[in-house]
Parts: structure tokens; sequence; C-alpha cells
């Protein structure tokens, strides 16, 4: 399937005007996806990460939620506490504006899927913002801080079993916090699994994730 990018600008509903990069099918169309980043910005992983979705049938954005306070912050991913500082930098509040405002621009059904960083703030977003469903990577401090949050929409959980920064512990805590949400856990994998860019990452997984993540939004797209 051919596919159509570029970069846009968004306004929040507090006039705040942000970076997006769009990715767009050119047939076919399913539904929308908002791609929430890592700590490491709009990087070129989250770049192909829309441009799969897209190969899929789905449009893409991903808003620079860091525009906030500096334009094009895009780290290496050996930048991880420079990536840390921007995160701690970025309100809660300020952040589910910023998607919100990417949900708004799609025309139709729209999924929210986070990684990392994104992933805890599509956890958040699932139980504040309207989205036919969201999909959780690795989103960490769910069951330290935002175990209150309750997803309104169904919501798909990924974690890794070797991640060093969430535990298996936490993992099942937010498995008995929320009985109705799809969980999946991956033996070989560590943190931030589904990155060709990172250490961590780890093939089988990262597709079989993707097989299921495809697999959940076409069911919600298509009851929608």
């Amino acid at each position: 399937m051919q596919i159509s990018d570029q970069s846009i600008e968004l306004t929040s509903e507090d006039s705040h005007k942000l970076d997006a990069y769009v990715v767009h099918p050119e047939r076919n169309k399913k539904g929308n996806v908002v791609i929430i980043q890592e700590i490491f910005g709009i990087t070129k992983h989250i770049e192909d990460v829309c441009r799969q979705y897209a190969n899929e049938g789905y449009s893409a954005i991903a808003p620079a939620l860091y525009d906030r306070f500096e334009k094009n912050i895009i780290l290496d991913y050996k930048q991880i506490e420079e990536g840390k500082s921007y995160k701690e930098k970025l309100a809660i509040n300020d952040a589910m504006k910023d998607i919100n405002a990417a949900i708004l621009f799609n025309d139709g059904p729209t999924a929210i899927i986070g990684y990392c960083f994104g992933g805890m703030l599509s956890h958040i977003a699932a139980s504040e913002l309207e989205s036919i469903c969201a999909v959780s990577y690795y989103g960490g401090f769910i069951a330290e801080k935002y175990l209150e949050k309750t997803p309104q929409c169904p919501i798909m959980y990924h974690f890794g079993e070797q991640d060093f920064a969430i535990p298996m512990t936490s993992v099942e805590l937010i498995r008995q916090h929320y009985p109705e949400a799809i969980i999946h856990s991956y033996k070989e994998a560590g943190h931030g699994f589904n990155c060709e860019m990172r250490n961590d990452y780890h093939k089988l997984s990262a597709n079989l994730a993707f097989e299921r993540t495809l697999n959940f939004l076409n069911k919600h797209m298509e009851t929608n």
C-alpha cells in the first residue's frame, strides 16, 4: 500500500501550537491511530511506527509533546537521563491537551498507542480522552502512580518479562486492578523491546505484539 507523510501543526485547547508527524494510507483507510512518543521525542523509530500502521490502512499521527518547551527535541537512545529530565518537565495535563489535539485532528474513529513514557500516557489518555481503544507498550509507573485512572475504552498492555524498570509484580497489580484489560507479557523481552534502535529490541516479541495490537485495532474499528 502506498503512503504519504508530512509534518503539520496542531493547536491545543489552550492555544499552544505543536508539530506532529502524520502518515496517511493512500486508500482503504480503516481508521486512525495517535502514536505517543517515548522519552526521546519524535525519533525515526516513532516515524517508522507511524508508517507501519499506515501500511496497514491507518492514518497515524505523532504529536511532538516536547514542543511545550522547545521545538525539535529528538534524542539519541543513549541520552536516557536527558530524556527523563524532559519527561519530568512535561506536565501530564499539558500532554493530555496535546494528545487530544491529535485525536481531534482525525476524521473518524481513533485509537491511542503509546510506547514507554507514551505507554504511561496512553493509559492516562484512555481514562480522560475520547478514543475507540488504547494500547500501552511497557508504560512505566502505572501501578505505582496511576491505578486510580480507569480506562473508559478497551485497552491492551504489552510488557517484557525481563524489563528492568517494570517488575512483573507491577504487571500483576495492573492485571488485578483492571480485570477487563488485555495484558500480554513476553518472556524474552526487556524494556523497549519494540524499538530496533534499543539494546532490548526483541524481534519475535515485537512482531507478536504488533500482530496482537493490529487484531485488537481491527476488531474495535469494525464495531464503531
